[in-house]
């Protein structure tokens, strides 16, 4: 990390691997002092909003059939690869919850860590 940090021609933060890093740490310090982190019950920072609850319109996002292509085609990205873009994975959270589906990121988060096998935050503590 230090070779990267002297070079000369490199991008300064908040675009550069630093700046990424610094980020990373920032919302995982975040995430470990905000009690309910993962949920909107009891998480002091979280609107409560009245999500809709379509059980199909959820399973056509995860399953990569919106009918949105961008959508589709980075909800297959991370099925089939195990990883997309930063801003991919904004655009599809956008589309789940406020963007067009109105559907809590609660279940895009449930959806993420299963497709990725992953623990959510609260279990890295």
């Amino acid at each position: 990390l230090m070779c990267l940090l002297q070079a000369k021609h490199h991008s300064l933060p908040p675009v550069s691997l630093q700046g990424q890093l610094l980020w990373r740490e920032f919302f995982y310090t975040v995430a470990s002092a905000t009690p309910n982190f993962t949920q909107m019950a009891g998480n002091p920072i979280c609107l409560q909003i009245s999500w809709d609850e379509d059980a199909e319109r959820l399973h056509k996002w995860k399953t990569a059939q919106t009918g949105f292509p961008w959508i589709d085609a980075i909800m297959t990205q991370l099925r089939q690869e195990g990883w997309i873009h930063h801003l991919a994975r904004h655009a599809v959270a956008c589309f789940l919850t406020r963007g067009d589906l109105w559907i809590s990121w609660e279940e895009g988060m449930k959806v993420h860590s299963w497709v990725l096998g992953l623990p959510v935050v609260a279990e890295l503590e």
